[in-house]
């Protein structure tokens, strides 16, 4: 398999991490490049829809980077009957003008951050009065995956690429 050039659609260094450890999960090599670009949604997405069209704005502006193809990353929020639930959408667009977009699995928020929802209020600007010295195990592991949200962001990744890889036979 040929060295690739991937571009994506963000400067963080958590997302471009997550890439690249998905691509060695794969075991593919690949030269990522970092396309500081606007998403065109609002800060914190609050539906599907939203997300979804973050993640192929993203891609579509990293594009303009001569590459292989370019991943565009977004994590928001959807409210369902339960309330707000987590979730990713990564996007592939490549030079021939396919798109894949993938979504990760959800995830139900707890009581507290559906509240800072509720309220409007920037999740990420209120994260710490969940844990707040907490000692439970559960309740730390909850905490790490909201702040981080490593899983989500993998899973879409992990999604998209396996569609994409298969059909171009890499």
């Amino acid at each position: 398999m040929k060295k690739m050039l991937i571009s994506i659609g963000t400067t963080s260094t958590q997302k471009i991490n997550y890439l690249k450890e998905v691509l060695r999960d794969f075991k593919i090599e690949a030269k990522i490049v970092s396309v500081q670009v606007d998403s065109k949604i609002s800060d914190q997405p609050k539906k599907t829809k939203e997300v979804k069209q973050g993640s192929i704005n993203r891609a579509k502006e990293a594009l303009k980077i001569k590459s292989d193809f370019s991943i565009g990353i977004e994590v928001g929020y959807n409210k369902g009957k339960n309330g707000y639930e987590m979730f990713c959408f990564a996007t592939i667009v490549d030079k021939n003008g396919y798109q894949e977009s993938s979504q990760s699995d959800k995830f139900l928020l707890p009581q507290y951050h559906q509240k800072i929802l509720n309220e409007d209020k920037y999740l990420g600007d209120n994260l710490d009065g969940y844990i707040n010295k907490s000692k439970n195990p559960i309740k730390k592991y909850i905490d790490n995956v909201i702040r981080y949200r490593e899983p989500f962001i993998k899973n879409a990744l992990k999604k998209a690429l396996i569609i994409y890889l298969i059909k171009e036979d890499f």
